[in-house]
């Protein structure tokens, strides 16, 4: 059932090829037609098959997130469809085909089943829609009767049957819906189940040949999902992850454009559900991230897998220390995963404090901890100050690098042996995770969520181990979806046994994240100093510790008061400011304005320009032999 997408692509062709096509209609009654057409709607196709077979994302296997493994989804083989009826024998053969299976129909309605396997021929399809007229083919063919959408006639009585539907609308309920709910169907399909084997791993053992047609297929479905979107309808549509790599880069002006509150060219107009975080620079304007409900639950459930495989296990006391509020992102979605796991959860937020999370691990022996690098050397640091015998078990971190040396810090002073970090993109959510033996900015990529490319100043792919611009593609969100979206971030790919793997290597579009959360661009430093003669000008950022330092060289032909500059960039830029969402006692942070002579800073020997930032925070890691 690994191209279960690929037959929904198939089935909704086959839909629209139908709905145009009158000759089908001619042989049979006016009842029998209306039953058939109130099955051409594949939005209520894709979302029986969501409901009545599991994530459509994880297929063939169903996670189980409370026990983090999964269970195999595999078709039966070979299935002879009969019912009473042509909309009954329509429905099975629908469904056995679906879930992968050969198909025969045994019918008496030989010349509609055969117009049906005209139309089908005549589509351009990655799977085609095949079924034999002829059961005697297939001896060892399980029967199967499909009951009737009816009310059982008198002689019929005590047989199952399914309410009608005849007409598209969500007060009435989709036939395939209430199919897979139905005993009849629950043959079709054969349950493995695999204790013990995480959605990772299975996909792992899957090998790669496998994983190379799941990716196709989610490129297939992507573009299915998202062919008319305002901004996509126009666009080529690639099969597959060879031909993706032509499809224009998607850049951060362009997605603002199409997102709230800017503009809705990415947006479906469907009916509004999930939730929407926020996005954009704290001292400039702030977009919206829209997720359908189907796209947040994907999130949440390929994020689950992830926080298993970066060390937390059930039984785990989890103190969560992430920033929330005013949308952003990181508490609101890490506390909906933790619900999810076998952990109890103590969502503290970014205004715990140390005697807060002293008093919980003496009450509850809190054993784990989520956050930020810069808030959790302060925190544990105080903590220690305050019990001299506190300990934690394990750190999970992301936001920013932590030092090698800090890490040796953590185990010797706490006795930490789970030290993780997590790589994640504003907009698109989870990217990459550590495993026991990675050590630096090096992540195993999540590719089946975030499929992670590398390409040069024009947008091309560049070979492994060459750094360049990092570019995501969420094949699970579909509302204002990322496809090759330039996340202003540098990095490279390298080898690792267990996948493909990213070396992260720091911001490469004037960006600076300041304290883990605080966004701030060189742009905006520009604009506050634009009434000050200034030749050239670098953002340059340092950390000792929890204490980080943002340095703003300027190069200007007039003598310049820098401690008035400094006091009036606080003033105008808010990143800058201290923050309510977090105790002040945490985040050391501090701000200088340097002068320096004309042509002080270095220049690129070929182009002549001055680097924008320098992120010195990645200059400063260690590396342990």
């Amino acid at each position: 059932m690994h191209d279960l997408t690929d037959r929904i692509i198939t089935l909704s062709s086959l839909f629209d090829a139908l709905r145009d096509q009158p000759e089908w209609r001619r042989q049979l009654s006016p009842q029998e037609a209306t039953e058939i057409a109130a099955l051409f709607d594949p939005a209520a196709l894709e979302q029986a098959a969501w409901r009545g077979l599991g994530n459509l994302h994880a297929l063939p296997w169903l996670y189980h997130a409370d026990r983090n493994d999964v269970t195999e989804l595999r078709p039966r083989g070979a299935i002879t469809i009969t019912g009473r009826g042509v909309p009954a024998q329509w429905r099975g053969v629908l469904l056995a085909w679906l879930t992968g299976n050969r198909v025969a129909v045994a019918s008496d309605a030989v010349s509609f089943w055969e117009t049906i396997a005209a139309v089908a021929a005549g589509l351009s399809v990655y799977v085609p829609f095949e079924f034999s007229l002829d059961p005697a083919a297939e001896r060892d063919a399980l029967l199967v009767e499909v009951p009737s959408l009816s009310l059982p006639a008198d002689d019929a009585i005590g047989k199952a049957a399914i309410p009608p539907r005849s007409a598209v609308g969500p007060a009435v309920p989709y036939p395939l819906e209430l199919d897979l709910a139905h005993a009849w169907s629950a043959v079709l399909v054969e349950r493995i189940y695999l204790p013990g084997v995480s959605l990772t791993e299975a996909r792992r053992q899957a090998g790669a040949a496998s994983q190379a047609l799941r990716i196709d297929s989610r490129v297939r479905f992507l573009f299915h999902k998202i062919r008319q979107l305002p901004y996509y309808r126009d666009l080529p549509r690639p099969d597959t992850i060879a031909a993706f790599r032509d499809f224009p880069v998607l850049d951060k002006k362009v997605l603002e454009a199409h997102s709230p509150p800017y503009g809705n060219g990415m947006g479906s107009g469907a009916l509004p559900t999930g939730e929407v975080l926020v996005s954009g620079s704290s001292g400039g304007k702030k977009r919206y991230i829209p997720y359908s409900r189907q796209d947040w639950q994907s999130m949440l459930q390929e994020a689950v897998q992830m926080l298993y495989d970066s060390g937390l296990t059930p039984g785990d006391k989890v103190l969560n220390t992430l920033y929330g509020g005013h949308l952003y992102g990181g508490l609101l979605t890490s506390s909906q995963e933790l619900a999810l796991m076998p952990v109890e959860s103590y969502t503290v937020g970014q205004n715990v404090t140390p005697e807060e999370l002293v008093h919980l691990r003496q009450a509850f022996g809190i054993n784990a901890v989520i956050g930020i690098p810069s808030l959790l050397e302060t925190l544990l640091s105080s903590a220690k100050r305050i019990d001299p015998s506190f300990r934690i078990e394990k750190v999970i971190y992301g936001g920013a690098a932590w030092q090698e040396s800090r890490k040796r810090w953590l185990r010797e002073e706490f006795g930490t042996s789970v030290i993780r970090s997590i790589l994640a993109a504003n907009d698109g959510a989870q990217i990459g995770y550590q495993t026991e033996e990675l050590r630096g900015t090096t992540h195993l990529l999540v590719d089946d969520y975030n499929h992670v490319e590398i390409v040069d100043d024009d947008g091309k792919p560049v070979p492994d181990g060459q750094q360049g611009h990092i570019l995501i593609t969420n094949w699970q969100k579909f509302e204002y979806p990322l496809v090759r979206y330039r996340i202003g971030d540098i990095g490279r790919i390298v080898v690792h046994p267990q996948g493909r793997a990213l070396e992260y290597l720091g911001r490469g579009d004037g960006l600076i994240i300041l304290n883990g959360r605080q966004a701030l661009y060189h742009q905006e430093v520009v604009d506050a100093l634009a009434h000050v003669p200034i030749i050239q000008l670098q953002l340059s950022i340092r950390r000792d510790r929890q204490y980080e330092t943002l340095r703003v060289n300027v190069e200007s032909p007039e003598s310049l008061d820098t401690e008035a500059l400094k006091r009036h960039l606080i003033d105008a830029l808010p990143a800058l400011q201290s923050s309510d969402m977090v105790s002040a006692e945490l985040l050391q942070f501090d701000v200088e304005v340097v002068q320096l002579a004309r042509n002080a800073l270095a220049r690129n020997p070929v182009s002549g320009k001055v680097r924008l930032v320098e992120d010195l925070r990645q200059g400063d890691l260690e590396t342990i032999s």
